[in-house]
């Protein structure tokens, strides 16, 4: 867990899932699909992946993004989704979702 400006960042776990796909329905085309959220969950436990949650001081949902491994290209990661409700909370995101990936591409999935 991290703190940064006024919210903290963390791994998402399955307990933090309804809070995380309630923000979610908030960003994504179609709330309430049961689809997207078996989804999400497939896509945050991908084996050298990385799914963080970015919380505000009262507890609330402020973004998310996950990364993982570019199954078609070695040595690549992709960065989707990543939502935020501030540029700095996107900045802070990307930080962390990044800072153990040294040497190696990205690719950031915008929409």
């Amino acid at each position: 867990m991290v703190t940064l400006t006024m919210m903290t960042v963390w791994q998402i776990g399955e307990a933090e899932l309804d809070k995380l796909m309630s923000y979610d329905d908030k960003c994504f085309v179609r709330s309430g699909s049961a689809w997207r959220r078996e989804f999400i969950c497939r896509w945050m436990k991908m084996p050298g992946g990385r799914a963080l949650m970015a919380v505000n001081q009262h507890g609330d949902v402020v973004g998310y993004g996950c990364r993982n491994p570019d199954v078609f290209k070695a040595e690549s990661h992709l960065i989707a989704p990543l939502y935020a409700d501030s540029y700095d909370v996107a900045r802070d995101l990307m930080h962390e979702l990044t800072c153990d990936i040294v040497g190696q591409a990205m690719s950031i999935t915008l929409v």
